[in-house]
């Protein structure tokens, strides 16, 4: 699953991650979809419904320290990437997200700045 989003923002460069209009805008508390792009305190939430456990592959792109989940990429300049499937990372330290049995993965999201996350797995089945 992959999703991406090109968006402009006045004073950002035109190849960094900007808010979705409606970010634009106050919206009571609810529900809220970002088209990949994350920011501080946000929590993303994956629809899953495999039928066994499979490891995520995390990579996000942006400025700043970040930490998605309990997986931490420190000071990231650029992009940055996570493979829970063959256990390797390009930078950070902790573990990779899991998407559990027939559950929902949800990351909690700690940015200096904005960031475009793509979070990637393999539904896997009996």
């Amino acid at each position: 699953m992959e999703v991406t989003d090109i968006q402009l923002q006045a004073g950002k460069l035109s190849t960094g991650p900007a808010p979705s209009a409606s970010e634009l805008v106050p919206v009571p508390a609810g529900k809220q979809y970002r088209n990949g792009v994350i920011h501080d305190g946000m929590e993303v939430v994956a629809l899953s419904n495999g039928d066994r456990a499979a490891p995520v592959s995390v990579k996000v792109g942006g400025r700043g320290k970040m930490q998605v989940g309990s997986f931490r990429f420190g000071e990231v300049i650029g992009s940055a990437e996570v493979d829970g499937r063959a256990g390797t990372a390009s930078q950070g330290w902790g573990r990779a997200p899991l998407v559990t049995e027939r559950s929902d993965l949800v990351l909690q999201c700690a940015l200096a700045d904005r960031a475009h996350l793509t979070l990637e797995w393999e539904e896997m089945g009996d």
